[in-house]
């Protein structure tokens, strides 16, 4: 592994379990945008992220790909998510944005049934809550829904899913997303005032299925519009 690092990190929290994580780095301008919160993953993930564990824990680590840093996720029968703190009040409109890629989906697996239920790769936003676990909109490189397919995890519906790739067709490939956060919130809660964001981040898991996926994500980025 390149080694390209050079920083500090912070705590956990994915649907339904409670958040203590690092703030992000201070606001910047980005054109006509507001950059609210980024990582290129060029410093450490240690003291800035921290997973949340479910099992044997997934191996997240730094490495270089493309001549850029990435965050590379081993899932080996695993299951872990690595989250990161942010502290932002909803702007009018919130913005994500990110690159990703897999070597695979996992054998066997499925996007609806608990025991078929990893993914490869998936970004969580996670949003306040007073009472009851933080609702989360995940972004899942789905096994076989249909891509724009929404679905909630099979746990509990306050975690909710959008497939926005789905199978092996494009594995091996750097895939660049865009959503707006804020129409998408939307669509899984109804009318319900967004939340205050508090975490972001990323979840590859193989354990239902028992297999070995890798997943790598490149520049994660929230802003507003």
């Amino acid at each position: 592994m390149i080694n390209c690092v050079r920083g500090l990190s912070a705590a956990a929290c994915v649907f339904g379990l409670a958040i203590a994580l690092q703030l992000p780095a201070a606001a910047a301008d980005k054109g006509t945008n507001t950059l609210l919160f980024s990582d290129h993953f060029e410093n450490p993930i240690a003291g800035r992220w921290e997973q949340l564990k479910f099992g044997k824990p997934t191996e997240y680590s730094i490495t270089h790909e493309a001549d850029v840093c990435c965050l590379k996720a081993v899932a080996d029968k695993t299951c872990s998510a690595l989250m990161r703190r942010v502290e932002l009040q909803p702007p009018t409109r919130l913005i994500a944005r990110w690159r990703w890629k897999i070597d695979r989906i996992p054998p066997n697996s499925t996007d609806l049934v608990q025991r078929s239920f990893d993914h490869t790769a998936r970004i969580i936003i996670a949003f306040d809550t007073l009472i009851g676990p933080p609702r989360t909109v995940n972004y899942v490189w789905a096994n076989q829904a249909k891509i724009g397919t929404a679905f909630p995890h099979p746990k509990s519906d306050r975690a909710q899913m959008i497939a926005l790739e789905s199978g092996d067709s494009k594995a091996g490939q750097w895939i660049s997303e865009e959503r707006d956060v804020t129409a998408d919130w939307r669509r899984l809660f109804g009318d319900r005032t967004m939340p205050k964001i508090v975490a972001i981040g990323v979840i590859t898991d193989s354990e239902a299925t028992g297999t070995k996926v890798t997943g790598c994500y490149q520049n994660i980025e929230l802003l507003s519009k």
